[in-house]
């Protein structure tokens, strides 16, 4: 069901922080300059009409209602110039003052779209505003972290479909482990190996000498402990739905890992990644000699990797997104078109232009504008 509704005046931002709670009952709001166009779906459609209209009524806005037709009830461009995507986990409050930081800025809301199902425990919606909104960028990380949500703030052409390449490191993002930490555990220096590692990620040492430090006391691991933590790596919750949903819209998704390939080629057979790239162990007589077999996959290595697949893609790096959580992860977040620090270490989420902090990896999809209803089941492959 669509209908518009036609008022005296542009709502105001008082008038919106009110209405809020009842507009993200519908899947889609565009506001004019003196209508509100809404989307509803499902047996309440004709009860939050009746809804918003009443609320409006109160408000002194004069409401009068009429048929609208579905397509202009989106919004979007060329409505809106930037998307400020939000992201409240279970058992987090829809921020009251969400609308606070646009109206300091006299930015106008144009519009919004509900992302998550109505009913879930987690809400995800994308607010739509003027070009004005891209001086919030340095407030998103402070919002975020008081009140305890996702927010990403990016530009509206982020969110128009079209086929992309989607690069994820491994360690920390596509599982919930750091591979080399469990390997150490299993040749008995875990504790020393998982000190050297945390401060890699978060940028305290040289990831490639520390790397090397690392790999050193793996010196005679048995190759049998490869397969015993491969059995047993955890995957981050929502992956197999993001990635079952970016294979069904036609996206390039490759891994890029400082880890080794033998766990990363385990995740491309697992989740149908494309390519894999990441550090090759060196094996003699069935056991680990302390080193690799081809040059450390660092930072730099990541994002010449990005750039080089890109153009082998016949992809423009507007059209890539790169999603990581340690230090090393930065020169490809910073590279692509949409770089996310997920689940990052703070000098990473400081640094990168997009940071998901308490959603699970199906966050991603919110980011490139696809709703929970346009997920892919991952049983369904």
């Amino acid at each position: 069901m669509n209908f518009r509704v036609h008022l005296r005046r542009r709502p105001g931002t008082a008038a919106l922080r009110a209405l809020l709670p009842t507009l993200l009952e519908a899947q889609s709001v565009r506001i004019d300059a003196a209508s509100l166009c809404c989307s509803v779906a499902g047996p309440r459609s004709g009860f939050l009409q009746t809804s918003i209209a009443a609320a409006l009524e109160r408000l002194g806005l004069a409401p009068r209602v009429s048929a609208q037709a579905a397509a202009a009830a989106e919004p979007g461009p060329p409505w809106a110039d930037s998307v400020l995507t939000l992201i409240v986990p279970p058992g987090a409050a829809l921020p009251a003052d969400l609308l606070a930081p646009l109206a300091q800025r006299n930015l106008e809301l144009r519009g919004l779209r509900r992302l998550s199902p109505r009913g879930s425990a987690q809400l995800a919606f994308e607010l739509h505003l003027d070009d004005a909104a891209r001086a919030l960028h340095a407030e998103i990380a402070r919002l975020a972290q008081r009140w305890g949500v996702d927010l990403a703030l990016t530009g509206a052409e982020s969110k128009r479909p079209r086929r992309r390449l989607i690069a994820f490191d491994m360690d920390s993002t596509l599982i919930r482990c750091e591979v080399i930490d469990q390997l150490a555990a299993r040749a008995g220096v875990g504790e020393a190996v998982a000190a050297i590692t945390a401060r890699a990620m978060r940028g305290e040492v040289d990831f490639r000498a520390s790397f090397r430090q690392r790999l050193a006391k793996l010196r005679g691991l048995p190759v049998a402990a490869l397969a015993q933590v491969a059995e047993q790596l955890p995957l981050m919750p929502g992956a197999e739905s993001l990635l079952s949903t970016l294979r069904a819209q036609g996206h390039y998704t490759v891994i890029l890992s400082g880890g080794f390939d033998y766990f990363a080629r385990r995740l491309q057979q697992q989740l149908g990644f494309h390519e894999i790239h990441a550090n090759a162990l060196q094996i003699d007589r069935r056991a680990l000699t302390g080193a690799v077999e081809n040059d450390i996959v660092d930072g730099a290595r990541k994002r010449a990797l990005l750039e080089q697949i890109a153009a082998q893609q016949g992809l423009s790096m507007a059209d890539t997104v790169a999603v990581g959580d340690g230090a090393n992860d930065l020169p490809m977040i910073e590279a692509a078109g949409l770089g996310v620090a997920f689940h990052a270490k703070p000098r990473v989420r400081e640094r990168a232009p997009t940071a998901l902090t308490h959603c699970d990896l199906t966050g991603l999809l919110y980011l490139l504008g696809v709703s929970a209803a346009d997920a892919q089941d991952p049983g369904a492959d």
